[in-house]
């Protein structure tokens, strides 16, 4: 069987596609992979790749066809714009020259829903049964990034959601919360396909976290979203000077919270820079407590953070300072304790109560952790149930 995959983004970009991908080689599947030139998330081109209209290469037994980025579209909403349509564009030519011989697509949904149009197209022109695995819910995800609520907008995301989701064959989400979304648009059958932790590289990093310190670890892109300037307010208001705040990631935000906690006289938050992905493991179990932290935004509190499952393998308690999706997993299986993102007063009473939880409770997180990794978030038992959905869709006659 031919699977061709419709994304947004793939290796080497750091996303859960590059494990599925090559698992189902392995599995005797025949696997392609249409995504534009790997530039996330900075927006520009990685080194060792050009910006060309077409490329194609080999990966762990996947072939690989890629088309131009628009570069920029990081800083700037109209280059955003631009992406999204010069993606839908490209796509589509390319599409049509590797079609021959698929019997499924699978679109892999990060980002913009539009990547789906190329797949869409292939669908309604060749009958070729067509699935999506949807990681960002529109609208939602739209309005977060600061386009306003207004015609003709709202009609034109309708439009995408209906046009979208009412030609797939199989519809998979990472989050429970994203099906009643779904279904205000399309009433159809959808499947639930959460994360799971990705079993790569690992090693001993060179950063080591403070000695003789109750150590807080936040780690991953840093943001609006993240909501780190709350964080900081409310570490700074709970007064815990045998604590530190390590912050161990990067992004457009960094250099507004490093100002932040020089105003607020803070020397015990520690900014790390990113760290490589295979040294995160070993940074996370240096931690006395992880840190999980995200805006109050309905789009994203639907979500299920895919920093979980890397948080679970640590076996560490959580402090969440979320709500949504998030936060129900972390208080229904008793990982932690939970504030709200816009309440400074209670984010500092949390910091404070976490430092209070005995071995007891400790113990405790790492036996409901395991719990979860085993059943919920199972590798293997989300992959077969992937691959089961492939087989159904691939046996519809359209």
């Amino acid at each position: 069987m031919k699977i061709l995959f419709v994304a947004e983004v793939f290796y080497p970009e750091n996303f859960l596609i590059n494990d599925l991908a090559p698992e189902l080689v392995k599995r005797g599947y025949e696997v392609e992979v249409l995504t534009r030139q790997p530039s996330y998330p900075d927006g520009i081109v990685y080194p060792g790749y050009s910006n060309e209209p077409y490329s194609k290469e080999v990966w762990k037994g996947v072939t690989v066809h890629r088309f131009k980025t628009i570069e920029g579209y990081k800083t700037s909403k109209v280059k955003k714009i631009q992406n999204y349509y010069h993606y839908v564009k490209e796509g589509k030519k390319v599409i049509q020259r590797i079609w021959d011989g698929v019997d499924v697509i699978f679109v892999y949904h990060t980002g913009p829903l539009t990547l789906a149009l190329p797949a869409v197209f292939a669908r309604q022109q060749k009958k070729i049964p067509t699935m999506i695995w949807t990681f960002d819910i529109w609208p939602d995800a739209v309005y977060m990034y600061g386009f306003p609520k207004v015609f003709p907008l709202t009609t034109f995301l309708t439009y995408v959601i209906k046009k979208v989701f009412g030609n797939m064959d199989a519809i998979l989400v990472s989050s429970r919360k994203f099906a009643d979304t779904i279904h205000e648009y399309v009433d159809k059958e959808i499947d639930y396909a959460p994360n799971w932790q990705i079993e790569g590289e690992q090693r001993v990093s060179e950063l080591r976290l403070p000695k003789g310190k109750v150590n807080f670890t936040f780690t991953g892109n840093v943001s609006k979203a993240q909501n780190l300037e709350n964080v900081i307010k409310g570490f700074a208001q709970a007064n815990v000077p045998d604590a530190v705040l390590n912050i161990v990631g990067d992004g457009s935000t960094l250099q507004q919270h490093k100002a932040l906690a020089e105003e607020l006289k803070l020397t015990n938050v520690v900014f790390h820079g990113r760290r490589p992905f295979a040294e995160m493991h070993d940074i996370l179990v240096q931690s006395d407590f992880l840190l999980l932290s995200l805006i109050s935004n309905e789009g994203i509190e639907k979500t299920e953070p895919l920093k979980i499952q890397s948080y679970l393998k640590a076996g560490k308690p959580i402090f969440g300072v979320i709500n949504g999706a998030g936060r129900e997993i972390i208080e229904e299986n008793e990982l932690g304790l939970c504030a709200a993102p816009d309440d400074v007063a209670e984010i500092a009473e949390g910091f404070r109560r976490m430092m209070t939880l005995s071995e007891e409770d400790k113990g405790k997180v790492v036996a409901k952790a395991k719990v979860l990794m085993e059943g919920r978030f199972n590798r293997e038992r989300i992959i077969a149930h992937i691959e089961q959905k492939i087989k159904e869709v691939a046996a519809k006659k359209l």
